[in-house]
């Protein structure tokens, strides 16, 4: 391409000194612009500086209107040339940010999907899990088999809260919203039948919330309550959801326990807690106040 752009416009540039003829101007015309389009701008520049070169044997020929003439022509192919390089580099820069964004957005996406089906699944088949070994436990120990099917009818109400769990999950991707009001009820209502001191306070409208605001209040209230339970099992817990104008607040509170220093597990823990209310735009406190340990969450409207 570089020799076919180069011999073209070289030879209109040596036939228009032999005949300056408006027609002759197109050879080096299209040269120019190919090479303005086509080459790095070092490159376009050098053949363009060629063919202008014939300017100074035209002036020794006593050429110079014709050759003037050829020298803007040629100049302005070439910027003609290079502007259409420049276009077609921003398209495609475009293109390829817009191809970025899909796939961050896919990548945030399975994220998400992974994030949730962990959620579910280590949550309920670790506390089933629990309760089967335990009723299994209870058979060979001491052969109670009133504490076994205690055992295993919480298994039960696991099973169920978590498919329960799972259909939430699925119908908050599906359809971008969830009642997690509802949820959190039916997720004390386990606790309390599980044997736990749970109070449930609920202050300001509560609207429909986005997947991702929903699920985050869910799933911070599950991970508290559970390590309520593992660091200070008995105690009284209060569970504050708040709904204003400007956004909403989660307060789980319970009595401390001497261990709470400890990092909390289950799920995802603190971090698990702290990436789903970052994600969903707010933020997210945990430590001791007073003698209480206290997680707190405030999300943005």
């Amino acid at each position: 391409m570089l020799i076919l752009i180069l011999a073209t416009g070289l030879a209109g540039s040596v036939l228009l000194v032999l005949h300056p003829a408006l027609a002759v101007f197109w050879f080096t015309f299209w040269a120019c612009v190919g090479a303005g389009a086509d080459f790095p701008s070092r490159t376009g520049g050098v053949v363009v500086i060629c063919c202008c070169c014939v300017l100074l044997v035209g002036y020794l020929d006593h050429r110079g209107d014709a050759l003037a003439g050829y020298a803007a022509v040629a100049f302005v192919a070439y910027l003609l040339g290079h502007n259409r390089k420049l276009y077609v580099d921003m398209a495609q820069q475009a293109l390829r940010a817009a191809d970025d964004r899909a796939r961050a957005a896919t990548l945030t996406e399975r994220t998400r999907i992974a994030r949730e089906l962990h959620d579910v699944l280590a949550h309920s088949l670790t506390s089933l899990s629990l309760q089967v070994e335990a009723a299994s436990a209870a058979l060979e120990t001491t052969g109670d088999q009133e504490r076994a099917l205690s055992h295993l009818e919480h298994a039960g109400r696991l099973v169920r809260s978590g498919q329960e769990e799972a259909v939430a999950a699925v119908r908050a991707l599906r359809e971008g919203d969830v009642a997690a009001l509802a949820m959190v009820e039916r997720l004390v209502g386990a606790f309390r039948e599980a044997g736990g001191q749970v109070t449930l306070r609920v202050t300001g409208p509560v609207p429909t919330l986005p997947a991702s605001h929903g699920m985050a209040v869910y799933r911070l209230v599950q991970e508290a309550l559970t390590n309520a339970a593992k660091h200070a099992p008995g105690a009284p817990v209060d569970v504050h959801l708040s709904f204003t104008g400007d956004g909403f607040a989660v307060s789980v509170t319970n009595d401390a326990a001497a261990d709470t220093a400890a990092p909390v597990s289950g799920g995802n823990g603190l971090a698990g807690m702290r990436e789903r209310i970052t994600a969903a735009g707010g933020t997210l406190t945990a430590g001791r106040v007073g003698a209480q340990w206290r997680v707190h969450a405030w999300v943005g409207a």
